[in-house]
């Protein structure tokens, strides 16, 4: 798209003066993202986008934390199978992972009531149900890198004695 000129007025951004030149072009919009009107969508189209977007904070959120870098183009970062690093990682938000949040602060609750004085090791839930010699391992993104450590600094420990 090439415009005849480049007349932006002081109190419009650069995306207001596009679309701006757009309307008088006699164009209809300019890619913008869900740029159409909400009034008429339904209540369930409205809580999916909600969940969509909270869905998405959440995955950002965990992405960071976990230190995996951004994906070239950002478009790519939508879905974690897009994300860089050498993990998987699938994030679940919401009332579908309330009730293994619900037995993480249980089991932390009961580790911290019971741990000595002076230990400041990190805490990890591991899940292990009947029927079944595997388990699953739950911890605090804000903990990860000193679990992480830990383990690995246990691992060394073990492996030198």
């Amino acid at each position: 798209m090439v415009y005849k000129e480049f007349d932006i007025r002081e109190d419009e951004t650069y995306s207001d003066w596009k679309r701006r030149k757009h309307e008088e072009m006699g164009l209809s919009g300019i890619g913008q993202k869900n740029s159409r009107s909400k009034e008429n969508w339904s209540e369930n189209q409205k809580r999916g986008l909600r969940n969509k977007n909270k869905g998405r904070r959440k995955q950002n959120i965990a992405r960071k934390k976990l230190m995996i870098p951004d994906a070239k183009f950002r478009s790519r970062m939508g879905h974690e199978e897009n994300w860089g690093g050498n993990i998987r990682v699938e994030v679940k938000s919401g009332a579908q992972v309330k009730a293994i949040w619900t037995k993480y602060t249980q089991a932390k609750k009961q580790s911290d009531d019971n741990k000595s004085i002076g230990d400041s090791r990190p805490f990890m839930f591991v899940a292990m149900p009947d029927g079944t010699t595997n388990g699953l391992v739950i911890a605090e993104l804000d903990e990860i890198v000193n679990i992480v450590t830990a383990l690995i600094t246990t691992w060394n420990e073990d492996l030198d004695a």
